[in-house]
């Protein structure tokens, strides 16, 4: 990767810090449509007449073998799609009228989005590029980022022997332990970390949750998340990034979630009650400082 193309990635890499200090007055100030937001189930619009999602179920291409590079940056770890871009997974359908190549994924923990007031341990975020874009023409494009956001739970009987989604991730964590450390020629499976009730999300047209806070991402959420074992999520507290690195949620304005007219809102079934989350994670925030 040369420099010249390290630096348009960067753009839509996590920059978090005081974020009352971060560049560019979205962020400081707020504005239309910023992310990330919780989304109440109650005012999701089921879009019967298409007015947001018009183009069919959502179709993914090429993600059940990614060649990736790996890098802790001292935020986030972060998985970046490597070799010719003809050969990067594409998403379209659903609220997206163009293919989308998938760019990056990265990790939040806990959770930038909420549904119903609650947060997820962890949030796991797909970065696409409108296809037929730059990086730097996709953030001057209202809808130029399609990002995929996947929630996590931490299943607390979940044995530590069973199969889980993020088994090959996992895997990759001892050699990304500290700022600076990076991987290449990693090979995933990224449709195991991909919900498979791919109609059941909701999406809206927000922000990028870092600096400069752009308004050009479609969002889709998946409803229901993927599960890890407890040890797997304090795997992470062992990595030295991602303490708070998740943006504080956006006050509504013009927000309008949809979700496809066949999907089932419920409230998120959660396998841990909210009260062991909130224990959870201060246990895992514990385990970072010491």
């Amino acid at each position: 990767m040369d420099e010249k193309e390290l630096h348009h990635r960067q753009k839509i890499t996590e920059q978090f810090g005081d974020q009352h200090n971060w560049p560019g007055d979205r962020c400081r100030e707020g504005d239309k449509r910023q992310s990330p937001i919780d989304i109440k189930t109650t005012d999701v619009v089921k879009d019967f007449n298409s007015l947001f999602i018009k183009y069919g179920n959502l179709k993914f291409v090429g993600y059940n073998k990614v060649l990736l590079s790996a890098i802790n940056n001292g935020l986030t770890i972060q998985f970046t799609t490597d070799g010719d871009e003809s050969i990067h997974p594409t998403i379209t359908g659903g609220p997206l009228k163009y293919n989308y190549r998938l760019e990056q994924m990265h990790f939040h923990w806990i959770s930038e989005h909420s549904l119903n007031g609650i947060k997820f341990p962890m949030e796991i975020h797909f970065v696409h590029v409108q296809s037929d874009l730059s990086v730097d023409e996709a953030l001057m494009k209202r809808d130029g980022l399609a990002i995929i956001a996947v929630f996590c739970e931490v299943q607390a009987d979940l044995d530590d022997y069973e199969n889980t989604p993020v088994d090959e991730i996992i895997e990759h964590l001892p050699n990304l332990t500290s700022t600076g450390d990076r991987m290449s020629g990693v090979l995933l499976d990224i449709s195991k970390l991909l919900s498979p009730k791919n109609n059941n999300y909701f999406t809206y047209a927000g922000s990028l949750t870092s600096p400069e806070c752009n308004e050009v991402v479609i969002w889709i959420i998946y409803q229901y998340p993927i599960r890890i074992s407890d040890t797997q999520y304090r795997q992470f507290s062992k990595i030295s990034a991602g303490r708070h690195n998740f943006r504080s949620q956006q006050r509504l304005s013009q927000h309008v979630v949809f979700t496809p007219p066949s999907n089932h809102v419920n409230k998120p079934h959660l396998v841990m009650f909210f009260e062991n989350v909130v224990n959870l994670v201060a246990d895992f925030f514990r385990n970072v400082t010491t």
